[in-house]
């Protein structure tokens, strides 16, 4: 993940406005639905708590397999915009 992104990250997790409005979009349901179809559940739950301690390579590369899925450009794409809204 690279450092702007990183501290796009870290802004988005310190407003709690912004993670509730990301979390209540279709987009952010449609992409749970996704991970959970292509990763288990225990897959999921250790990368982010790798990254949730710096090591961001597990879902980096969960984030590389749904933009390479159907559809996964543009719905993260989409979510990205939900993100920057004000």
């Amino acid at each position: 993940m690279k450092q702007n992104d990183t501290s796009k990250l870290q802004q988005v997790l310190g407003s709690k406005k912004t993670l509730e409005r990301v979390a209540k979009s279709p987009d952010a349901k449609a992409l749970a639905q996704l991970l959970t179809q292509s990763q288990d559940e225990a897959s999921l739950k250790q990368a982010a708590e790798r990254a949730a301690k710096g090591d961001t390579s597990q879902i980096s590369a969960i984030i590389q397999s749904v933009m390479k899925s159907p559809g996964g450009a543009e719905l993260l794409e989409r979510l990205n915009g939900v993100i920057g809204q004000k």
